[in-house]
């Protein structure tokens, strides 16, 4: 029997190491953190895909939590769509004795150009507003972020502005301006139209330019073509 040599087996190459520089962005949270969460999610509802995509690091430095406080902010961010990426800031312990953590990271450089989306202005928060009872002569009611309905009348000499619209269940026989708040779609609407002074948007009628054909008879009041328009609601 002839016997054989085997050839050699190649020596393995060793793995190549190579450094890489990466752009991230540095999220850092402060105190009292239910404020800092409620300031995210505010800047999350304006922009939704705000760090999808993106490398971020939790610089802990002005925090110094504990290990299952660090957990706890971790796991919120999580449930917010944000995967951290590593730890800035943070004991060394962290990254020996809790396994499951973002590693360590040191000697991290500020950078000014790292683009992000411009994020929307907030737009103001609608309310409405409702009067139980009547508005008195002398009384004025202000509500620029909504709508305004009275159950019972307005008064000669009372005023109603609204940043919407308002709805008036009785009588108008004040002032009532609506679409304060720039807002030209508004309306007026009373059950008895008998007013001193009517406005949506910017434009405004006083009562001797409204005639008499509606008067005493449940109206309506627009904005059409940049005039004003009224019409019964018989």
């Amino acid at each position: 029997m002839t016997s054989q040599t085997l050839p050699d087996s190649p020596t393995p190459r060793p793995p190549a190491f190579r450094g890489r520089a990466f752009k991230a962005l540095a999220l850092t949270p402060e105190m009292p953190l239910a404020d800092w969460f409620a300031g995210l999610d505010a800047a999350l509802r304006r922009s939704p895909t705000l760090f999808d995509g993106r490398a971020v690091i939790l610089d802990l430095a002005g925090l110094e939590p504990e290990p299952e406080a660090l957990r706890t902010i971790l796991a919120d961010l999580r449930a917010r769509r944000i995967r951290i990426l590593g730890l800035e800031g943070a004991q060394e312990a962290f990254g020996v004795a809790d396994d499951g953590l973002p590693p360590l990271l040191a000697n991290g450089r500020p950078t000014r150009n790292l683009d992000l989306p411009a994020l929307p202005p907030a737009e103001p928060e609608t309310t409405s507003l409702t009067i139980e009872g009547s508005v008195r002569s002398g009384q004025s009611i202000v509500h620029r972020t909504g709508d305004v309905t009275v159950m019972g009348s307005v008064s000669s000499g009372a005023e109603i502005l609204a940043g919407g619209s308002i709805h008036i269940y009785g009588a108008l026989r004040g002032r009532a301006i609506a679409g304060a708040a720039r807002n030209p779609r508004a309306r007026i609407c009373c059950r008895k139209f008998e007013p001193e002074l009517l406005g949506i948007d910017r434009l405004v009628r006083t009562a001797e330019d409204m005639g008499s054909h509606l008067r005493g008879r449940p109206a309506q009041i627009w904005l059409d073509g940049g005039a004003i328009r009224m019409a019964s609601l018989d």
